[in-house]
């Protein structure tokens, strides 16, 4: 078939993927040319295959959609992306919103939107269902606010992403200082300049801030492997 639109559908669900396959099928112009159950073999069958169109749910073992999206990216930036998820946690949510793919549709809604938002997306424009609008208005404040606090920590230095991450863990300054074979004032002086650029006020508020901020802390952890 000329012209002909290939999608990778990427879903940990059996059951989803059985359900999709059909309705996607009858779309003109489109084939389905390979499906994977993870980010990981997600990954590997565009590596393989180079289709158009990636259709994936966010939440998935070995590596989420997001990551996955993010490794496809960065080596083909063009690819179109269609998230189909179930409500995932703000954290993910908002990581998947921060990539600004082509479409967005809950699995909810998907029998009845996958159609429409396949024949949007293949026309260069977006597609957000309208549950998922609603669930972002609904969300806003806590989005911006994982959004703010994700910048507040970009300002931390490499040390002092590190001494926050081990605050997180429940670690004294003690302890840190032990661990990380610098004096406890050191810690102290680290504790109180986090602190400041984190716009929080106390070891309390730190902790309660470290903990709450676990996710963004490992990410920022593992992109500087420390």
């Amino acid at each position: 078939m000329c012209n002909t639109n290939s999608i990778l559908l990427v879903d940990d669900h059996p059951i989803v993927r059985s359900a999709l396959i059909p309705l996607i099928d009858i779309i003109p112009d489109t084939q389905i040319i390979g499906q994977a159950e993870n980010g990981e073999e997600g990954y590997n069958k565009f590596v393989s295959l180079s289709p158009q169109l990636i259709i994936a749910d966010i939440e998935m073992p070995k590596m989420n959609g997001v990551e996955m999206v993010k490794k496809i990216k960065s080596i083909a930036p063009n690819t179109k992306v269609i998230f189909i998820t179930s409500h995932s946690d703000l954290f993910t949510f908002e990581e998947a919103l921060s990539l600004d793919v082509d479409g967005y549709i809950f699995k909810e809604n998907a029998m009845k939107e996958i159609r429409n938002c396949i024949d949007v997306v293949l026309q260069n424009e977006k597609f957000t269902c309208e549950k998922f609008k609603q669930f972002i208005e609904t969300n806003q404040r806590k989005i911006d606010r994982i959004r703010k606090n994700k910048q507040l920590v970009t300002q931390l230095t490499k040390t002092e992403l590190e001494v926050l991450g081990l605050i997180s863990k429940g670690k004294s300054s003690p302890q840190i200082a032990d661990q990380l074979f610098k004096s406890i004032k050191t810690i102290e002086n680290h504790r109180y300049n986090i602190c400041k650029k984190l716009e929080v006020t106390g070891n309390n508020q730190l902790l309660t801030f470290a903990v709450k901020q676990r996710k963004i802390l490992s990410d920022y952890l593992e992109a500087d492997k420390i």
